[in-house]
């Protein structure tokens, strides 16, 4: 295969987790949307930071006892606003064997969203391989019901094009450099020439610090792009 000619795509799924605390609350009126995520390799910990929307106490009530029965930790809860519709602050700390989020990375796919809505999750991911595409489709589907799945193309030329936003403005010089570091040494190169183990060890970092600077950089490119 030419890795020098590689077409990403955003891989939009719709899924029924069945194993994790988002299922079995569709008959309830939530919004959960993840603002930050990180894996914490060490411990086997995926670690979720969320605004959490709820109707009414019966519907926060169910979504506390579904993450505990699940034996996700909550972490941190702090309502936003008095009264309902209630926003909640939440930070949630889960275990890596039943993360999408985490498979996902195995997979070789790049994490751009989630959100989940009504028992129902919302996935976004960047994707360069098709087979790759595949491979987490299945892997998922052992775990619970997908719903829906859309592959559109992501045109970076023309986001990127002369005269355009660069990227020295678009991201920190922590973001940028970590970026451009593991562009050049083929993470995302197909098959991937490095892994994040490999470039903790060479930039001295942790493997959850690069897999923050990499998602938050992507994730500004992103909007970049699906806007324009």
């Amino acid at each position: 295969m030419d890795t020098h000619h590689i077409h990403p795509a955003l891989l939009d799924v719709t899924y029924i987790h069945e194993v994790d605390w988002t299922a079995g609350l569709q008959d309830l009126h939530w919004y959960y949307w993840v603002n930050q995520a990180g894996i914490i390799y060490s411990r086997g910990q995926v670690l979720e930071m969320a605004i959490l929307k709820v109707n009414d106490k019966y519907a926060l009530r169910s979504i506390i006892n579904s993450l505990r029965r699940h034996n996700d930790n909550v972490v941190y809860m702090e309502g936003i606003n008095p009264g309902y519709p209630k926003y909640v602050k939440m930070i949630v700390k889960g275990n890596v064997k039943v993360s999408t989020r985490y498979l996902a990375q195995v997979m070789g796919l790049i994490e751009a969203y989630a959100y989940y809505s009504n028992g129902i999750e919302h996935w976004g991911f960047i994707t360069l391989n098709s087979k790759d595409t595949e491979q987490f489709i299945t892997s998922i589907s052992n775990y619970g019901k997908v719903l829906n799945v859309k592959l559109r193309a992501l045109n970076i030329d023309n986001s990127f094009n002369a005269g355009s936003l660069r990227l020295e403005s678009l991201l920190n010089p922590s973001e940028y450099r970590i970026l451009m570091y593991a562009f050049k040494r083929g993470f995302f190169n197909v098959p991937r020439q490095v892994n994040v183990s490999e470039l903790s060890s060479e930039l001295k970092l942790s493997k959850s610090t690069i897999d923050r600077y990499l998602r938050s950089s992507l994730n500004k490119i992103l909007r970049i792009i699906i806007k324009g």
